[in-house]
């Protein structure tokens, strides 16, 4: 009996070893297509729609996402011929936008972003409800400027606020410190 077992246990994992084959594929070959990078004539700019490895990677830090993700040179070198001294990238999320505006060398001349409802740091959040007791947080936008650089230079938080029929706008600056951490003031 005991032999009985032993032989269709061997017999089971020779099948099973046959049976992991080797099935081969044809080649892929994969191509990188400039023009998915070529400019649209309407509207002079390029829209790049931003897919996150996780949710909140890109609002975290748009620009070093941007030149991270996106080589300006090979979308200069894809629009070449048709004479353009400026361009405009997008880059398209859920929550918002960060639109930036290169010269004709590739270097950045200004940036925009816009996002809703992001969360807030909750030291924010605490500062919010204590200046304005009674209110609750409906809405959230974070707003941010910079010029001929990679770093924001005006960011700010947009805050609506609601207690039943009163509405609120509150607006929160944020500034950077030294080790780039950002402390947000109420105005």
């Amino acid at each position: 009996m005991k032999k009985l077992i032993l032989s269709l246990l061997c017999f089971a994992i020779a099948g099973m070893v046959y049976a992991q084959g080797v099935i081969k594929l044809d080649e892929l070959k994969m191509e990188f297509n400039p023009t998915s990078l070529e400019i649209d004539e309407s509207s002079n700019s390029l829209t790049f729609k931003v897919s996150e490895d996780y949710i909140g990677q890109f609002h975290a830090n748009p620009l070093k996402y941007a030149k991270q993700n996106f080589s300006i040179a090979d979308f200069i070198e894809a629009n070449q011929g048709k004479d353009f001294n400026k361009y405009t990238v997008t880059f398209v999320t859920s929550k918002g936008t960060l639109r930036v505006h290169y010269n004709e060398d590739g270097e950045i001349t200004s940036s925009s972003q816009r996002f809703i409802d992001v969360n807030l740091p909750y030291k924010s959040i605490v500062e919010i409800l204590k200046a304005n007791e009674g209110y609750k947080i409906i809405s959230t936008k974070h707003l941010a400027y910079s010029k001929s650089s990679w770093i924001p230079d005006k960011e700010f938080y947009k805050v609506k606020l609601e207690n039943g029929k009163n509405r609120k706008n509150v607006k929160m600056n944020i500034s950077r410190n030294a080790s780039g951490v950002a402390v947000a003031t109420l105005e």
